[in-house]
């Protein structure tokens, strides 16, 4: 049998192991400063966290490599949402038209999204205010989406969800992109 020495012996290298694990699973200190403050206004602390995460190589990145990370991720987000949209809207039955008749505003609320965010992404460097502002137009755009639905009472779904995320990658865009140095 194992003595009192070993037992404390086999938990204390237990402990060191697990405290060192969940060490090298915490996010960068930049991250972290980030998303307190993105979940300040939009999201949680830990959806930040794990939306940034996406990139591998985030934990990793200065502040001008996470703006272009989080604008990728809000390009993505949005793209995706687009063809969404799109699919539902060509696999839609003549019973479910009904409700898709606000679909072009919604489409065309991701294309403005999308729009803003490549936009963003384009001023990075020459004009970090410029990409402060279309990071929170892009936003602005997927909260018109929302807000055309919920006037018309329309469902689709997985949107609700999409739309979270696309202001989410904004708010963590809007952010980032304020604590770029300015030209």
């Amino acid at each position: 049998m194992y003595s009192l020495a070993h037992r404390f012996m086999l938990l204390t290298i237990l402990m060191v192991l697990v405290s060192r694990s969940n060490a090298a699973n915490a996010p960068s200190q930049l991250i972290q400063d980030i998303c307190k403050e993105t979940a300040e206004s939009q999201g949680t602390y830990d959806g930040c966290v794990g939306a940034l995460e996406l990139d591998p190589t985030a934990d990793s990145a200065d502040i001008s490599k996470l703006a272009e990370i989080s604008l990728r991720l809000g390009i993505s987000n949005t793209t995706d949402t687009q063809n969404y949209i799109k699919k539902l809207i060509k696999d839609a039955t003549p019973e479910s038209q009904k409700t898709l008749s606000v679909d072009p505003l919604a489409l065309s609320s991701y294309v403005a999204a999308t729009a803003s965010f490549k936009s963003a992404l384009s001023e990075l460097s020459e004009d970090p205010l410029s990409a402060n502002y279309d990071s929170r137009v892009a936003g602005d755009d997927v909260q018109e989406c929302e807000d055309e639905l919920a006037r018309d009472k329309a469902r689709f779904p997985g949107l609700a969800t999409r739309n979270n995320y696309g202001k989410l990658y904004s708010a963590i865009a809007f952010v980032v992109t304020n604590h770029l140095p300015q030209s």
